[in-house]
């Protein structure tokens, strides 16, 4: 199979996955709303960041060894490959076995410091040992996901992904239905990493993708160092991207309570699924993008990746607005309105949606490169001046002052940097990067953004769900046809319409995208 055919495909299953997963997030809510109170579900939102900071003790060792098994795995014979996977396996059991600890014993200190009310918090504690469990099983067998995703077999992880979070959610039903309570949800997701460790580790048999048996070679002091300095730098980005994108939760729940960090998880969920759906077409390509990378295939990496960008930024425009005319009245319905959340919000979120894209895109490439230079220092410093705004503001600007925090945060900051560093490393001028790559972006919005806020702004005597189903409607079937005449650059719009069946791609050609120039 073809790097290309590997990334279509990779792509295609993300999508499956992340169907997959709004249809488990979209149901798990409700349910475990229907079995808990706001205060115990904002337990749960609230160890969902706690768990994104416990994450750090990665250390960017992942990300490293991720990135470093490209650069080795076209030689499996020569002891490289197969050292770099013993290493990596073994930091990852001791970060596991740390994780697992720290749950044990700050437990109670991440109560207190937190804030969470006496009754809760031996609810709390339980839910923080148990979960803190799963994770370190996690850590130490995460190498599977590694080796699979550098031989870009994303697809194995994807469509295993599914059936993990069937069996999640089951497991997690049945649990609260015989009485765990919040520990139910802990439950399911132990169940769904059972089934994902015995399916990936049978990919890796299957596929033929260890080491040949000559070539395991030693756990290697050397390949630890090499970790550690690409992995530290990569811990610094990762710290500063904490605190940019979860650290919300945390100051919510401190300055505005626990039923506002429920009511701020509960209206960005779809806004999360629809950031992942965007960012799935950079990230699957990512593995082939470090592979020209790692064989020097520079000029074709460069147009491989501005045709990847402006995807990308035309995809984000898209989903962006889209998510603002539907958001809001999709809450209220999703909650049977427990949850009422103003729509205002949505078009500050939808601005985030599309500048985080952006940083996205352009930064991770510099994290890929592992020339990362003055970005390890720029996310941290980013993710404190964040805090530090949104800690004043929110008291009296509320969930509004912390999303504009946000968005002023990271196109001041990480966003122009990124901009900087690809324009220097492809030797393109900056106003190209900054601006020419998003006209195809702003050329579908110019057509799009008007019609959409005509259907928000214009009110209907509809119920609720016929006026939902009548915006999604008419906001996913023009905003597609627009980003795919418009937002699709034309050599990429040429290439697929060479690989696609000849039926679908007759289709294409006459009634949505333009002729390549």
């Amino acid at each position: 199979m073809s790097r290309f055919r590997r990334a279509i495909h990779g792509v295609f299953s993300s999508y499956i996955l992340l169907a997959a997963t709004a249809v488990y997030s979209l149901a798990s809510v409700p349910v475990a709303l229907h079995y808990l109170d706001k205060e115990r579900f904002g337990l749960w939102v609230l160890m969902g960041t706690l768990v994104g900071y416990l994450n750090l003790i990665d250390a960017g060792m992942t990300g490293a060894a991720a990135r470093l098994l490209i650069d080795h795995k076209d030689d499996r014979g020569g002891g490289h490959y197969g050292s770099l996977i013993k290493t990596g396996w073994l930091v990852s059991v001791v970060q596991g076995a740390i994780i697992f600890l720290t749950g044990l014993v700050f437990a109670h200190t991440f109560a207190l410091a937190l804030d969470i009310p006496a009754a809760l918090q031996p609810e709390f504690i339980q839910l923080v040992n148990w979960q803190c469990g799963v994770m370190a099983l996690g850590f130490a067998t995460r190498i599977l996901n590694l080796i699979l995703g550098a031989h870009q077999r994303m697809d194995w992880v994807n469509y295993v992904g599914v059936g993990s979070l069937l069996l999640n959610f089951i497991t997690q039903w049945f649990l609260f239905h015989l009485g765990f309570g919040v520990l139910s949800l802990v439950g399911g997701g132990l169940a769904g990493l059972v089934l994902t460790l015995a399916a990936q580790g049978l990919a890796c048999q299957m596929l033929k993708l260890w080491p040949s048996p000559q070539g395991w070679g030693r756990v290697s002091w050397l390949h630890f160092k090499e970790l550690f300095n690409y992995g530290r730098d990569v811990f610094l980005v990762a710290v500063g991207t904490q605190l940019i994108m979860t650290s919300q939760i945390i100051v919510i729940t401190r300055l505005l309570g626990l039923e506002a960090a429920a009511v701020w998880a509960i209206g960005l969920r779809v806004f999360n699924l629809l950031t992942q759906i965007v960012w799935r077409v950079f990230d699957m390509s990512g593995n082939a993008l470090a592979e020209m990378l790692a064989r020097d295939e520079l000029a074709r990496l460069r147009d491989r990746y501005r045709s990847l960008a402006i995807l990308s930024f035309s995809f984000a425009g898209w989903a962006a607005v889209s998510f603002a005319v539907c958001n809001s009245l999709f809450v209220t319905i999703w909650t049977h309105g427990k949850v009422q959340w103003p729509a205002g919000n949505d078009w500050l979120l939808a601005l985030w949606m599309f500048i985080s894209t952006v940083v996205h895109c352009h930064n991770s490439f510099v994290v890929m490169t592992k020339q990362i230079g003055f970005m390890r220092y720029l996310y941290f410093i980013e993710g404190v001046v964040f805090v530090a705004l949104s800690w004043v503001l929110a008291p009296s600007g509320g969930l509004p002052a912390i999303i504009g925090c946000s968005v002023l945060c990271s196109s001041v900051l990480s966003g122009a940097y990124g901009i900087w560093r690809i324009s220097h490393f492809f030797a393109v001028p900056f106003r190209e990067v900054a601006w020419g790559w998003l006209q195809p972006m702003a050329t579908m919005l110019f057509f799009y953004l008007p019609v959409a806020v005509l259907i928000w702004w214009v009110p209907l005597p509809l119920s609720g769900i016929i006026r939902l189903g009548i915006n999604a409607g008419l906001a996913g079937s023009i905003g597609a046809l627009l980003f795919l005449r418009y937002g699709i650059p034309a050599g990429l719009q040429s290439e697929l319409l060479e690989r696609v069946p000849a039926r679908i791609g007759l289709f294409f050609k006459m009634f949505l995208i333009k002729p390549a120039q």
